[in-house]
Parts: C-alpha cells; sequence; structure tokens
C-alpha cells in the first residue's frame, strides 16, 4: 500500500476584541484537523474547536475542503469562511505543491501587533467591519515565498452618525422576539423604529390639514370635520361639516375628486383618473419632504445592520437597498389604493360620514399593514427559491446573481484582454 501525503492548507485566526468572548469553529461539511491539540475535527457534526479573544487558533483543512468554515460566539454565527470561494485557484496533484494559507485576524490592532503576517508595502485598514480578501500579504514565518489570503475585520467609525445610535441600528435588525405574533420575525427593533420614523413622515407632510380637521375654534368647543361624498351630475363631491368660519382648510361648498386636498386626503377616491394620478403622487412622494427622511432612515438601518453582519459583502449592501426601494415604491402605490377602497366603501356604499382624522389614522395604520405583508411576502419568496432556512428575501437572491454576473464578465474582460490577476490594479 503506497500512501501520499499532499500537503495542506493553514488556517489561522486571531482576535484580539479585548471583550473576554469565547469563540468555536466548525464546519459544515469536510473534516478539519486542530494542529494546536492535533485532533481531527469531523465536519457536519456537532464536534467544533474553542478558543477565547486574544488567543490564536491553528488549523489544517485539505486543498479540496469542501463547505464552510463557521465561527462562532454565544451560538451565533460570526464569520462565514469558504475557502473555495476565497481562493479559486485550482491546485495539481503534486504532493509538494502548497495551497495558499488563510488569515482571519479580527480588532483593530490585530493587523499590527501580531507577527503572523506582513506586506511589502504597508497595508491599511480604514473600513468598518470589512472582509477584503488580499493576495499580496506575506507571512514572516513561512519557510518559503508563498501567497496569502487574508481576511481582516477591523473596527471603524461612521462620521456624522453618533457611535451609541450606530451601534443600536446595527443590532436592531436580527429577531423580533414575538415569535408566536411574528413567526417571519419582520417586527425587529429597526423596523419598528423605521414604522414610526414613517408614520412621522406622515404626519408632517399633511400636518395642515391633519390639524384643522380639529375644529377648536368653534362656540361650542372642539369638534371633528367630517366628511361624506355624494355624485352630482355623474361626479362625486365631498362635502366637508363640524367646522366653523375661522377654519380655512376646508372651505364652503363641496371639492371634487380631482382636487389637491381630496387627492391629499383621500386618495382621488370617486374618479378613476384622479385615483391613478393619487397613486403616482404617493409613489413619488416616497422621495420628497420628510419622506424622504424617513426613506434615507430606513436606507442607513440597513447599512447598520449589513455592517455588523460581517458574513455579508458589498453584493448583499447593493441588493438591500435596491430591494428596500422597489418595497417602499410598491408598499406606498398599495396604501393609496387600498385607503381609496376604504373611503369609497364607507362614503359612498354605506352613505355614512367620516371624520377627516381617522382617514389619517386609517391611512397609517394600512401603511404598517402593506409594509409587514410586503416584508412576509419578500421573505417567502426568498425560502422558495434559496430554501426554507433562508431569511433574508430576494434581496440575498439578488445579491448572488451580481456576484455571478460580475464574475462573468470580469473572467470574459480577462480572457479578451489577456489580463492577470497580478497585472490589474483596481
Amino acid at each position: 500500500m503506497k500512501i501520499i501525503l499532499r500537503k495542506h492548507r493553514d488556517v489561522i485566526f486571531e482576535i484580539k476584541l479585548g471583550q473576554q468572548r469565547n469563540y468555536t469553529v466548525e464546519s459544515n461539511g469536510s473534516d478539519f484537523y486542530n494542529a494546536d491539540e492535533k485532533k481531527l475535527v469531523p465536519g457536519k457534526s456537532a464536534r467544533c474547536v474553542s478558543f477565547n479573544d486574544g488567543d490564536r487558533l491553528h488549523l489544517w483543512i485539505a486543498r479540496d475542503f469542501n463547505g464552510a468554515l463557521l465561527l462562532k460566539s454565544g451560538g451565533k454565527l460570526v464569520l462565514k469562511i469558504e475557502p473555495a470561494k476565497l481562493d479559486v485557484r485550482q491546485y495539481n496533484s503534486d504532493p509538494k505543491t502548497k495551497p495558499d494559507p488563510i488569515i482571519v485576524a479580527f480588532g483593530a490592532d490585530s493587523h499590527s501587533s501580531s507577527r503572523a503576517v506582513q506586506n511589502k508595502n504597508t497595508l491599511k485598514f480604514n473600513t468598518s467591519q470589512s472582509v477584503r480578501h488580499s493576495m499580496d500579504v506575506r507571512p514572516i514565518a513561512a519557510p518559503v515565498e508563498e501567497d496569502c489570503a487574508l481576511v481582516c475585520v477591523v473596527d471603524g467609525d461612521v462620521k456624522g452618525i453618533p457611535s451609541d445610535v450606530w451601534n443600536a441600528l446595527k443590532g436592531g435588525g436580527g429577531q423580533s422576539g414575538w415569535a408566536d405574533i411574528d413567526p417571519n420575525n419582520i417586527a425587529t427593533r429597526n423596523w419598528l423604529l423605521g414604522q414610526l420614523s414613517g408614520a412621522g413622515a406622515y404626519v408632517g407632510d399633511n400636518w395642515e390639514w391633519l390639524r384643522a380637521s380639529i375644529d377648536g375654534k368653534r362656540h361650542d368647543g372642539l369638534k371633528l370635520v367630517k366628511a361624506k361624498i355624494h355624485y352630482v351630475k355623474g361626479k362625486a363631491k365631498f362635502y366637508f361639516s363640524g367646522y366653523s368660519k375661522h377654519n380655512k382648510v376646508f372651505g364652503p361648498g363641496g371639492f371634487g375628486s380631482g382636487h389637491d386636498r381630496i387627492m391629499s386626503i383621500f386618495g382621488g377616491a370617486g374618479k378613476a383618473g384622479s385615483t391613478l394620478k393619487s397613486t403616482v403622487n404617493g409613489v413619488a412622494g416616497t422621495f420628497k419632504g420628510n419622506a424622504l427622511v424617513s426613506f434615507i432612515f430606513g436606507s442607513a438601518a440597513a447599512l447598520a445592520e449589513w455592517q455588523g453582519d460581517v458574513s455579508k459583502d458589498g453584493y448583499d449592501l447593493a441588493a438591500s437597498l435596491l430591494t428596500t426601494v422597489i418595497k417602499s415604491l410598491f408598499s406606498a402605490a398599495v396604501t393609496v389604493l387600498i385607503v381609496t377602497c376604504l373611503v369609497l366603501l364607507v362614503m359612498f356604499f354605506l352613505g355614512t360620514s367620516l371624520s377627516v382624522i381617522a382617514v389619517g389614522a386609517i391611512t397609517i395604520g394600512v401603511g404598517v399593514a402593506v409594509n409587514y405583508g410586503v416584508d412576509a411576502l419578500d421573505k417567502k419568496l426568498g425560502r422558495m427559491v434559496v430554501g426554507e432556512s433562508h431569511q433574508d428575501g430576494l434581496s440575498a437572491v439578488l445579491a448572488e446573481r451580481m456576484r455571478q454576473s460580475v464574475q462573468y464578465h470580469w473572467d470574459y474582460l480577462r480572457k479578451k484582454l489577456l489580463w492577470s490577476e497580478e497585472e490589474v490594479v483596481l
């Protein structure tokens, strides 16, 4: 019997965050070897290797390692490393060929205080919670000159945003904690803050008529302004009652369905053309006034959640922001249509009056419900495409398509222009 030993790939973890945490490393694919304890650790099992913050863990994996190494703390995933994707080069079967090592360094000072890695040139890390892949970093202690794959996660700051707020947003997108009423984990802290900012934006943009809908200048005290709809000569007319002569917002007489005030309050109910125009205005209003501020808050929360998850890259961020835009526009359109239908049902088909301020409350409530439904549908479609364990919705599917597209065009350009990785400087 002839045994051929091929050189393994070194994987080194060095974490210096000063948080007194315990970490574990396990494999969801192939087996790996704990070089420190000289023990083989089976993959796809409950077995793992543990180490503390400040320690250095040295592992060996085969050159044809399949799957990923999962770094966890407190049972939660911190980092997912897929060697086959991190280093896509094919290694021949020569036993003397040694695959590039992978060094994972956490902490702002790990790249400078550790003697694990050193670059021929100065390598600067200034990106908050970023994951980098550099093929120009060389180990000091290596017996031969060889390239090294480096994953480094370092501390940083976000200019203009208080660190406490930013950290709160980073940790506010996980589990909602309401498994019984929210099985999809949608109503997280960040999501609830987003709905609150959306409600505030609606009130701010419509404050004039919301304030005037409670008339306090009447001789008999406060009175809610109510509206009723009538069809006069085939045209819808809205008539208001319960306001004093000092109330200039609602004015005397009736207003047609195409009037600006009716468009903003009732979604242009009473006429298909007015409803369509109001829907378009509602979609466009996402990027105007206070609604724009609310949209920016949602985008900032998405950015913070992305920075708080070290397993995600720039494609995940771009896909998340793009799906946020699409879902916001879709939710705005559906909200206007539902509110219009409810107004027509109550005021025309049931023939009852409706207080104006109630329409504002209905709009906010419907908006929250629609946002929840759209997010739930997004997650359901994502699980249908990727699998039941998937929780990131369609943004993760889009991110993977973006990766494949960029990689395809990059490989095409390299082949077309005869580039090599070393010849291209980005």
